[in-house]
């Protein structure tokens, strides 16, 4: 009977301390994934060993990018910031249709032949993806050290202008903020570097450098 008594006890102390050991184990999993949510990276992916397979300069860097993306640890920021790109998406769609005096459904259908449910999830998807590229591109530049110099920033300007049939620069940089060119222009840099120190095919000059 006390043999009983003592086997019980056991296992009731064990079940407390089993339940203890989850309880505090969950939250300190809650208390972690409420920390890690206010942040974009946990863990930046490593990027000291990157290949690529083509001699195309565009799609090398999707390459690496895509490489270092699939290595990083990402915190659940990039959610609420990709849910920030797809809602701005959304309303150009949108601010679109009610200019042309038809439906969302029917401005989706007419100009790219797809439902709203498809292109909602599509546009969900890629915003996702581009706040991840964008987080670990700014992540690399920080950490490289990797700046725009007037050079740089007035031969890109100049390519961006040329690409959207510009003239006029400061007409150009009162459509389009200075602060979000740079910030462009630097991640298309960071991606030139990740390109100089990854292996592959030979690829065409980069359009960033000095001469």
């Amino acid at each position: 009977m006390n043999r009983d008594k003592k086997n019980h006890n056991r296992l009731l102390i064990v079940s407390v301390i089993v339940f203890s050991l989850v309880f505090f184990g969950l939250l300190t999993y809650a208390i972690w994934d409420n920390i890690v949510s206010e942040k974009s990276i946990i863990r930046l992916g490593d990027y000291s060993s990157l290949t690529y397979n083509t001699s195309d300069r565009d799609k090398a860097g999707t390459e690496v990018t895509d490489l270092v993306v699939s290595r990083t640890r990402f915190g659940g920021l990039i959610k609420k910031e990709a849910e920030k790109m797809y809602e701005a998406t959304m309303k150009v769609y949108q601010e679109e249709a009610e200019y042309n005096k038809i439906s969302l459904a029917q401005y989706i259908d007419t100009f790219f032949g797809t439902t709203e449910e498809k292109l909602r999830k599509d546009v969900k998807a890629s915003a996702l993806q581009v706040a991840k590229e964008e987080a670990v591109l700014d992540a690399i530049a920080e950490r490289e050290n990797i700046t725009v110099t007037a050079y740089q920033f007035e031969k890109l300007l100049a390519d961006y202008m040329d690409s959207v049939g510009y003239t006029d620069r400061e007409q150009f940089l009162t459509t389009y903020d200075e602060n979000q060119l740079r910030e462009q222009m630097r991640r298309e840099l960071t991606v030139d570097w990740l390109l100089e120190h990854a292996s592959g095919p030979q690829l065409e000059s980069g359009t960033g450098e000095e001469e």
